[in-house]
């Protein structure tokens, strides 16, 4: 393969100097032309020497491309003597090689030749300066392609050389001060976006910014014990919640079964029926409510096990609907589905998505003012299957973003005298089960219309 790329590059020379040779050649026999007055000619040799240039270029530029790289970390790849000299003493060099190159141009054109003895004479010196020119302008490519132009050159070792020489000197606390300031302001950044694990060694500052590392370290260490002491709070949190729904968890059941044994007694006694009506619906309501509790917990400190599987969102939404149509009729409200023909497939575990959607289409059964529609939308954006379901509530929602969000919280309602059937932990489960699965959950508010969508990148 290298012998095969090298042949192609020496035709490519080859082509690059009979171009030359045909483009110089051309332009004196334009010149020649003019001095003896042979004007018929004149249209033939400017084509020819255009032609030639054009030729010139394009061979000039494949050599460029094809041409390797010289790297100070491998200086055994080329072995041209032209590439141990110092780029700008190269550059220099090469200057002058070009205003020879003009200078003498000019000179051949005074010289009394025949026709043929001016072709070969102007052919010939074309193909010696041609080789030269393509010696230094092939080590120039190769430097640059190398990233070695600027610190393979001369001017570069001299100020390399003073550098070293002024590292004691007031040059070197200058650049070791921005260095220091550019190393705390990197912590500083870097501590700000959660990188608490970043911490600076004292040892290699000096004066201030010693001081000041001091300080950023002592900043890092406040902020990861506060964020461990929230983590502990969180914790306990979770584990108090856990610990005491369990707890009640054992009488309930109790209480549960017991006033299932009393609806089968028959009581022919009006009021103890609606006493036991009244503790049924209670008990199951506590019951559920115990049920979420602990789901809640798990979810938000992600002790939950993931199935994670793809998944037909299209499908999905039609059998959720299904299952509401029913309850949705018994509030009087119209639910107005648009789902796409094709199928959405997501990354998903299908327990806990239709968990997502089911939270969401219950928050809509309860709180959405009777006698509206309720709005199912599900479209493809920018790679994206967004899930959108809007309604209008009976209750007044909150007009700033800040308290909108708070209705994803646990215990937060939108009803705030709490007086509804809801434990304001929905949203919250279905917030954080999106939110560990990878999608996203939003919720806006305008007005009395409130719309959640929930987005999960398609597979």
């Amino acid at each position: 393969m290298k012998e095969y790329t090298m042949g192609k590059k020496a035709a490519a020379i080859l082509i690059h100097q009979l171009f030359i040779i045909v483009m110089t050649a051309g332009i004196y026999a334009v010149d020649y032309c003019i001095n003896n007055r042979l004007y018929s000619q004149i249209s033939v040799f400017t084509i020819t020497s255009i032609i030639g240039l054009a030729c010139s270029f394009v061979a000039l530029a494949y050599l460029t491309n094809v041409t390797g790289r010289k790297s100070q970390d491998d200086p055994t790849i080329y072995y041209n003597f032209v590439d141990k000299i110092y780029s700008d003493i190269l550059l220099v060099i090469f200057t002058i090689v070009i205003v020879c190159i003009c200078f003498m141009s000019s000179k051949v054109g005074q010289i009394d030749f025949s026709f043929s003895e001016l072709i070969i004479a102007v052919g010939t010196l074309a193909y010696i300066m041609d080789i030269v020119f393509l010696t230094f302008y092939h080590s120039i490519v190769r430097k640059v392609k190398g990233n070695i132009l600027v610190t393979h050159s001369l001017a570069f070792k001299i100020f390399d050389f003073l550098r070293s020489l002024s590292r004691d000197s007031g040059f070197h606390i200058t650049t070791r001060n921005a260095r220091e300031n550019k190393q705390i302001k990197n912590a500083i950044e870097m501590i700000a976006t959660g990188a608490l694990n970043t911490r600076l060694d004292v040892e290699e500052f000096h004066g201030q910014n010693k001081e000041l590392a001091e300080a950023v370290n002592h900043i890092r260490d406040g902020l990861s014990s506060a964020v461990e002491e929230r983590v502990k709070t969180e914790r306990m949190k979770a584990d108090l919640i856990t610990n005491v729904s369990h707890d009640i968890k054992t009488p309930l059941t109790s209480i549960v079964n017991y006033v299932e044994l009393l609806k089968r007694e028959n009581l022919q006694n009006e009021k103890a029926d609606n006493y036991i009506r009244i503790l049924d619906e209670k008990s199951q309501r506590l019951k559920q409510l115990t049920e979420d509790l602990v789901e809640a917990s798990k979810i938000s400190s992600g002790n939950i096990k993931l199935d994670m599987q793809t998944l037909n969102m299209v499908e999905l939404l039609y059998q959720t609907g299904g299952e509401f149509n029913e309850r949705f009729e018994s509030r009087n409200l119209t639910i107005i589905t648009k789902l796409p023909n094709k199928p959405m497939m997501v990354k998903a575990d299908g327990r806990q998505l239709y968990r997502t959607i089911e939270n969401l289409y219950i928050n809509a059964a309860k709180y959405a003012l009777e006698n509206t529609r309720v709005y199912v939308e599900l479209v493809e954006n920018s790679g994206k299957a967004v899930f959108t379901i809007k309604n209008i509530s009976k209750n007044e929602l909150p007009m700033d973003e800040e308290q909108a969000n708070d209705l994803t919280e646990r215990f937060v309602r939108g009803e705030v005298s709490r007086t509804t059937e809801g434990s304001g932990l929905g949203l919250s489960i279905a917030k954080n089960l999106t939110n560990l699965m990878g999608g996203e959950f939003k919720i806006e508010i305008d007005g009395d219309l409130f719309i959640a969508t929930v987005s999960y990148k398609m597979v």
